[in-house]
């Protein structure tokens, strides 16, 4: 066989070679990846409300409104607490709200956060053991998303895995999943996954609760294109050493 053949015929090997090996990596790569059907931030949140009924006679905050633990949100008067407080029947040094002289409930934040919804408003009247309100907590915005995935792919997620989130001003964070839940919706099972982000990554002036958000979760980054091409990305990133 002539040379030039036989350069030929290994080139042609070769190429074959790495073709197949591109599109084994490229259908690994895809096939670990899993973008949601939908996606949002979520907040872990408290309730504001009392254990008895009354009417809402002042309303201190509104929605969407910074709050510090302490302040104060709501003034409910509450015939029925006032009546079991003279009667005996329930300390005010027991309850987990102040009352006024006056007999009015004084509700305070319990922590940081933001008002969420407020569901009963001045003049409304509050049933007893009702949510008045909700606040997100301070620095507990994470992002919620629902995949729709098949059967291998719950062998290759867990709370270790990994998420790619895009706000809406097309900035992409990394978020950590540490929630896995199991919903049928219409015979057809859907993966919801929480996962934790940089707080100080999102700008919470624009966008808060609510706010659709685009994910990719990866089901297994530890393979071993991927240990190359994170070793191989690390040899390019700066050290910070002059």
């Amino acid at each position: 066989m002539k040379p030039l053949i036989r350069l030929k015929f290994f080139a042609g090997i070769v190429t074959v070679i790495a073709i197949c090996a591109g599109l084994f990596v490229y259908l690994d790569f895809s096939m670990s990846r899993v973008s949601s059907l939908t996606a949002q931030l979520q907040s872990e949140y408290y309730t504001v409300g009392v254990d008895y009924s009354g009417i809402v006679e002042d309303q201190y905050v509104d929605e969407g409104a910074y709050i510090k633990t302490g302040d104060p949100l709501f003034e409910i008067r509450s015939s029925t607490l006032t009546d079991a407080i003279k009667n005996n029947e329930i300390a005010k040094s027991s309850l987990l709200y102040s009352v006024s002289e006056k007999g009015t409930v004084q509700v305070a934040a319990a922590a940081n956060g933001r008002i969420q919804t407020i569901n009963y408003r001045k003049g409304a009247f509050v049933p007893a053991n009702s949510e008045i309100a909700i606040v997100n907590s301070e620095n507990a915005l994470y992002v919620s998303a629902t995949y729709k995935l098949s059967s291998p792919d719950y062998a290759r997620i867990s709370n270790k895995s990994k998420l790619s989130v895009t706000l809406p001003d097309n900035k992409r964070i990394e978020g950590s999943v540490y929630d896995i839940s199991l919903k049928t919706v219409d015979d057809e099972v859907l993966t919801t996954v929480k996962a934790k982000v940089d707080q100080d990554a999102i700008n919470r002036a624009a966008f808060s609760v609510g706010t659709p958000v685009e994910s990719v979760l990866y089901l297994d980054t530890d393979t071993w294109y991927n240990r190359i091409s994170t070793a191989i990305a690390n040899l390019f990133k700066p050290t910070g050493k002059a």
